[in-house]
C-alpha cells in the first residue's frame, strides 16, 4: 500500500468537516495508488481558504508540476456521500498526478 502523507490547513470548514474531507483525499489517493500502481510514496499539501481548495502533490520524489490542483469545496464534500462525484474527484487527481509525473 501506498504511504500517504497529508497536510491540510483550513479557514472556513469546520473542524468535523475538515477531517472528513482529509480522510476523503488520502483514500482516495491511496485507492489511485493501488489501481495504477505509478507511485508508492504521496506528499500532498491541500489548503482551503474561503471555500477556494487546492491541492499540490509530489510523488516518489517527483513533482513536475508546479500548479496546484484546483478542487471544489462543494465536489468535496458531494464525494463523502455520493459515488458520482467520488469518481469526478478520482479521476481529476488521477489527470493531475500524471502532470506532477511528467507523463
Amino acid at each position: 500500500m501506498a504511504e500517504v502523507n497529508l497536510t491540510a490547513a483550513f479557514s472556513s470548514v469546520p473542524g468535523g468537516d475538515a477531517e472528513a474531507i482529509k480522510r476523503l483525499l488520502v483514500e482516495t489517493v491511496e485507492q489511485i495508488a493501488r489501481d495504477d500502481g505509478t507511485f508508492q510514496r504521496a506528499k500532498l499539501v491541500f489548503t482551503e481558504s474561503d471555500e477556494r481548495c487546492g491541492l499540490t502533490a509530489e510523488l516518489d520524489g517527483v513533482k513536475k508540476e508546479g500548479v496546484p490542483l484546483a478542487i471544489d469545496i462543494e465536489q468535496l464534500e458531494d464525494a463523502q456521500t455520493g459515488a458520482g462525484a467520488r469518481a469526478q474527484l478520482k479521476e481529476a487527481l488521477r489527470l493531475y498526478f500524471r502532470r506532477v509525473m511528467g507523463k
